[in-house]
């Protein structure tokens, strides 16, 4: 076996720095598609990791779930035993043992995916990257190379700074969550047995919904709730227009940048001195009032919450408070409403065969360009080959659009129930509280 040498000239370490540049976070997974001749599910969390060099190396680090650390284990073990298992499958981001082995033999053996990823502690021993030697524990250099070429990558990239700019958003995060929710559910549910269905007719589909327009339809629920929320669609009681006019704040001075700053750039109008503020709020006594703007601009973390926010108890993340009541319980309930969903629209595929023929389907496709390339008198065109798959596409429309109708509806239907009794119960804790005292001698 090939070693590397202990003290690496400045020719070998631009050789490390180099392939670690050049490398993607998306190596494997397209090694895995191009190996399976099918499209691989990909869930938004791994797709955001492998968006990042930094973020994609550091997978090979972070354990799997929470029951592969030991003070996971250690937590578990003092819960109730219907708890234990729950907790410790709760996922960390990184690979599993199988998916590192995976990993590692096929390195090994494919010279693309070898030059097209990193794995820690492997050094390239070339400017191709065709052999590679572990690094020992004194090859600080050739680590520090491998690892300023990752770490380079990624500024390039702009990796790990775009994935901090999406989770800025709420809408953005409950997208993201809504995808993972949808992925996860359909992992599952191929491995489901539905009554009456036979589990193989789940085996081997490829991603749920292929189709990026459908998927953000599917997910449109969750943004919604999010902005609605955070006060993205509508004035909230108690605050100002994004853009107010100096007559009254409470109108905006543009409806046209009004719209857009609330759609496109998420904002939303601050709140009104409290004078004004209790015009619309008259449940809000001012000691409130107060501190809850000293909550607003105390400390410096990112994510914070209050039981006492003007809406009621409030999750307030990188500036953007988002109510229990009106905002996170519909987020929350779009993510169950599409698991739902997804349960239910594969099973109804699966149910009239559709899996089945889209196996049945790629798999004629492969036996047909097999056959006109061993035999030329074979009869089969280049037009046949490129009608099956035309047929193909419409089966996988076809399921597709079942699913997500499936999602759409439940998701809906979720959320619109979730946000109605939000708002009832948030209108309720207003009633209860009842009209704050006008003047400090009320109290």
């Amino acid at each position: 076996m090939a070693q590397l040498p202990n003290d690496p000239t400045l020719g070998e370490l631009g050789n490390i720095f180099r392939q670690a540049f050049k490398a993607s976070g998306k190596g494997f997974e397209d090694f895995r598609q191009r190996e399976g001749g099918f499209e691989v599910e990909r869930s938004p969390v791994s797709q955001m990791f492998a968006a990042s060099p930094i973020a994609s190396v550091t997978r090979q680090i972070l354990p799997d779930k929470v029951g592969d650390t030991q003070i996971g284990r250690l937590i578990s073990g003092v819960l109730p035993q219907r708890l234990q298992k729950p907790v410790e499958n709760i996922g960390l981001g990184g690979y599993s043992a199988k998916d590192r082995r995976e990993f590692s033999e096929a390195r090994t053996q494919d010279p693309v995916l070898r030059e097209s990823s990193v794995e820690i502690g492997k050094i390239p021993l070339g400017p191709d990257a065709a052999v590679e030697a572990p690094a020992g524990a004194g090859n600080y250099r050739a680590k520090a190379a491998q690892a300023a070429g990752v770490v380079a990558a990624d500024l390039a990239s702009d990796g790990m700074r775009n994935i901090w700019w999406f989770l800025n958003a709420p809408q953005a995060i409950a997208q993201v969550a809504m995808f993972q929710g949808i992925s996860q559910a359909s992992e599952k549910q191929k491995q489901a047995s539905p009554v009456g269905l036979d589990q193989g007719k789940f085996i081997g589909q490829a991603p749920v919904i292929r189709n990026r327009n459908l998927r953000m339809a599917a997910a449109a629920p969750a943004w919604i709730a999010a902005s609605m929320g955070v006060g993205n669609f509508i004035r909230q009681p108690g605050y100002k227009a994004v853009l107010p006019s100096e007559d009254d704040p409470t109108k905006t001075s543009n409806p046209a940048g009004e719209l857009a700053s609330r759609y496109f750039l998420g904002r939303s109008g601050a709140l009104l001195p409290y004078d004004e503020f209790r015009k619309e709020r008259p449940d809000v006594t001012r000691q409130e009032y107060n501190a809850y703007k000293n909550y607003l601009f105390s400390g410096k973390s990112p994510l914070k919450a209050t039981i006492e926010g003007p809406q009621g108890p409030e999750v307030t993340f990188m500036g953007k408070s988002i109510p229990l009541a009106t905002g996170l319980l519909p987020m929350a309930a779009a993510v169950v409403g599409a698991r739902r969903g997804v349960k239910r629209g594969m099973t109804k595929v699966a149910a009239r065969g559709g899996y089945e023929k889209e196996s049945d389907s790629r798999d004629l496709i492969k036996e047909m360009i097999k056959k006109q390339k061993d035999d030329v008198k074979s009869g089969i065109s280049d037009q046949d080959i490129e009608t099956e798959r035309r047929e193909l596409r419409k089966l996988i429309g076809k399921n597709e659009d079942t699913v997500a109708k499936s999602i759409i509806a439940n998701t809906s239907g979720a959320t619109a129930g979730a946000a109605l009794s939000g708002y009832v119960l948030e209108s309720l804790r207003r009633g209860l509280k009842g009209r704050a005292p006008d003047t400090e001698e009320e109290l």
